[in-house]
C-alpha cells in the first residue's frame, strides 16, 4: 500500500494492508508525512507518538502546526492550529475549535467520564486543556500566499 500526498507522489510504501498499519508502520520508521492525504482514514487507536503531520489533511483542512501532548492527564491532548487561521483542541475523543470550546466549557464537556466535582481527576483534565489552549493561542499564523497567474496563465 502506498501513502500518497495531494497531487499522486508516494511517500511511504508499505506491504501493509490496512491503511491505519501503514501509517502506524510509517511513523515508527521516522517516514516524511508531510503532507499526507489521509481524508477518511480511519486512524483511532493509531500510535502517532513522534509523528510530524504539518500539511496533512484533517477533517478536510490542511495543519499548519500541531503538538500532541500525553501524561497531561488519562488521554492524548492536541492543540492544533490549521491553515484557515483556526485553532483546535483535542481531548481525549473530544475536537473542538477554542470558540466552541469557550461555549461548552472543558468542565461541562464530559461529565459522564469527569464530573465537574473538584476531584484531582476533574482539575487534572482542566489544567491539561488550559495547557493545550495556551499552546494553540501562541502557533504563530503565517497566510500562506497565493500566487498570481502570470500573463501566459491569465485567462
Amino acid at each position: 500500500m502506498d501513502i500518497l500526498n495531494a497531487i499522486g507522489t508516494v511517500l511511504f510504501t508499505s506491504a501493509a494492508t490496512i491503511l491505519k498499519d501503514a501509517v502506524v508502520e510509517a511513523v515508527s520508521k521516522r517516514a516524511d508525512l508531510r503532507g499526507a492525504n489521509l481524508r477518511g482514514a480511519n486512524l483511532r487507536g493509531a500510535n502517532l507518538y513522534g509523528a510530524d503531520l504539518r500539511g496533512a489533511d484533517l477533517r478536510g483542512k490542511k495543519i499548519q502546526a500541531l503538538r500532541v501532548f500525553t501524561g497531561l492527564y488519562e488521554y492524548q491532548v492536541w492543540s492544533i492550529l490549521f491553515a484557515d487561521g483556526t485553532r483546535w483542541v483535542k481531548m481525549g475523543c473530544l475536537f473542538y475549535d477554542l470558540t466552541e470550546w469557550e461555549k461548552i466549557g472543558v468542565r461541562e464537556s464530559n461529565l459522564s467520564e469527569f464530573p465537574n466535582d473538584g476531584s484531582s481527576k476533574c482539575e487534572e483534565r482542566v489544567a491539561a486543556f488550559e495547557f493545550a489552549k495556551g499552546v494553540a493561542e501562541r502557533f504563530v499564523f503565517v497566510e500562506e500566499k497565493v500566487e498570481a497567474p502570470t500573463n501566459s496563465e491569465a485567462p
